[in-house]
C-alpha cells in the first residue's frame, strides 16, 4: 500500500499539468490521485472566501458529479466544523455522523449520500490556509491511518504548485492586455499626431503657394520646432514602456515575477503613458493654434468674435518666428470687446507687422507690442 501511495505522489509531481497554469485540470489530477490512492468513493477540493467565514467546492471526483450544484458551506450554519478547521489541523472522523467536527453534515449530508467516514487535510499556499482536500467514504466506517494522512498531505503540499502556476498565468494575462491596452493608446496617439502633422504640411504647402499666406511660411519652421519638443518627449516615454514590458515578459518567462515587482511596473507604465498622453496633446493644441490662424487668413469671412482672445491666439502662432529674431512680444489685452468683422484680415495684418517688425524694424531687435487697458479704438 505504501509503494502504491508513494508511486501515485511520484507520477503526480512530474506531471506537467500542475504547472500548466490550467487549475481545473491540475485539481482533477490531484483528486483522481486520492480516489485512486485511498480507494473511496469521493474527494473534493474546498476554498475559503476572504473573510474565511464560507466555502465554495472547487472541483469533485467522481467527474459525474458537479462542483457548481454544491452548496457553500458557512460558519454560520456549522460553526463547529469551522472551528476545527480553525486549528489548521487534519480533521481524521472514522464516524462523521457522531465526531464533533463533522456530525454538523450527517441530517443535510453524510446520511442522504452514505457517507461514514471524513478525512479533510487542510491546503496551504505561501504560508496560510486557503482551503481543504475533503475525502469520503461511503458504506462503513473507516479508520484513517497516518499514511492515509500523510498521503493526502503531500497532495494538498502539491495544490500549493497549481495556485503559484495559476497565479502566474493569471499576471501573464494581466501583462499581455496592458501591453495591448499600451500598443492601441500608442498607435492610436501616433496616427492622430500623423495625421495632424500630415496636415500641417498640406496647410504650409498651401501658405507657400498661396500669395495671401506667403507672409506665414517664414514661421512655419518655428512651429514645427515647438512641436517636436512634445514629440520627443513621448517617443522617451514609450521606448521606456517598452523597456518595462520587456523586463516583465522576461520576469514572466523566467518564472521570477512577484506581485510587488508586477505592482511596480504597472504603476510606472501608467505614470509613462500619461506623461505621452499629455505631450501628444501639447503638440495637437499647438498644431491646431496654428491651423486656425491659417484657416482664417486664406477664408476672409465676416462673423463675430472676442478681439481680445483672437489677437493673442494670433500671437501664439508668431512666437517661435519671434524666438529665432529675439524678439519678445509682450500683449495688454482687457477691452471686453466683441467684433463684427473679419478675423482673416485682422490676423494678416497682425502676421505682416510682426513679422515685418521682427526682420527690420529693431537692432538689437526688442519689439514691444502694448494695448492699453480698456481701448476701444
Amino acid at each position: 500500500m505504501k509503494d502504491l501511495l508513494d508511486n501515485l505522489l511520484l507520477s503526480l509531481s512530474m506531471d506537467p499539468i500542475l504547472d500548466s497554469g490550467n487549475k481545473m485540470l491540475a485539481e482533477r489530477a490531484i483528486l483522481q490521485r486520492c480516489l485512486d490512492g485511498l480507494q473511496i468513493a469521493r474527494a473534493s477540493i474546498w476554498l475559503y472566501n476572504a473573510e474565511r467565514d464560507l466555502m465554495r467546492c472547487q472541483q469533485i471526483c467522481p467527474l459525474d458529479l458537479n462542483a457548481s450544484e454544491l452548496p457553500a458551506l458557512t460558519r454560520q450554519q456549522f460553526p463547529q466544523y469551522f472551528a476545527a478547521l480553525d486549528k489548521k489541523r487534519v480533521i481524521k472522523a472514522r464516524d462523521a455522523r457522531t465526531d464533533s467536527a463533522t456530525h454538523e453534515f450527517a441530517e443535510p449530508y453524510l446520511i442522504p449520500l452514505d457517507i461514514w467516514s471524513m478525512l479533510d487535510v487542510p491546503l496551504r499556499y505561501q504560508g496560510e490556509v486557503i482551503g481543504i482536500i475533503c475525502c469520503e467514504q461511503t458504506g462503513q466506517n473507516r479508520d484513517w491511518s497516518d499514511d492515509d494522512a500523510g498521503f493526502v498531505g503531500v497532495l494538498s503540499d502539491l495544490y500549493g504548485r497549481v495556485m503559484a502556476a495559476a497565479e502566474r498565468q493569471r499576471y501573464q494575462q494581466q501583462l499581455e492586455q496592458t501591453n495591448e491596452r499600451l500598443e492601441s493608446l500608442v498607435n492610436e496617439r501616433t496616427a492622430h499626431l500623423q495625421n495632424t502633422l500630415d496636415q500641417l504640411k498640406q496647410t504650409q504647402q498651401h501658405l507657400i503657394e498661396s500669395e495671401k499666406m506667403a507672409s506665414l511660411g517664414s514661421f512655419v519652421a518655428g512651429i514645427a520646432h515647438e512641436v517636436n519638443t512634445p514629440v520627443g518627449i513621448g517617443l522617451t516615454g514609450i521606448s521606456h514602456c517598452s523597456y518595462l514590458l520587456t523586463a516583465l515578459v522576461d520576469s514572466v518567462k523566467a518564472g521570477m515575477l512577484s506581485k510587488t515587482q508586477l505592482e511596480q511596473t504597472l504603476a510606472e507604465l501608467q505614470h509613462s503613458t500619461a506623461l505621452v498622453e499629455r505631450n501628444l496633446h501639447r503638440a495637437a493644441e499647438l498644431i491646431i493654434q496654428f491651423k486656425q490662424s491659417a484657416v482664417d487668413q486664406s477664408h476672409y469671412e465676416l462673423h463675430q468674435f472676442a478681439i481680445d482672445d483672437y489677437v493673442q491666439a494670433v500671437l501664439q502662432t508668431l512666437l517661435p518666428f519671434c524666438k529665432q529674431h529675439h524678439v519678445e512680444v509682450e500683449l495688454m489685452l482687457n477691452s471686453g470687446l466683441l467684433l463684427h468683422s473679419y478675423p482673416g484680415a485682422i490676423a494678416q495684418v497682425l502676421t505682416n507687422l510682426v513679422t515685418n517688425a521682427c526682420i527690420h524694424a529693431f537692432d538689437p531687435p526688442q519689439l514691444q507690442l502694448k494695448r492699453a487697458s480698456g481701448s476701444k479704438h
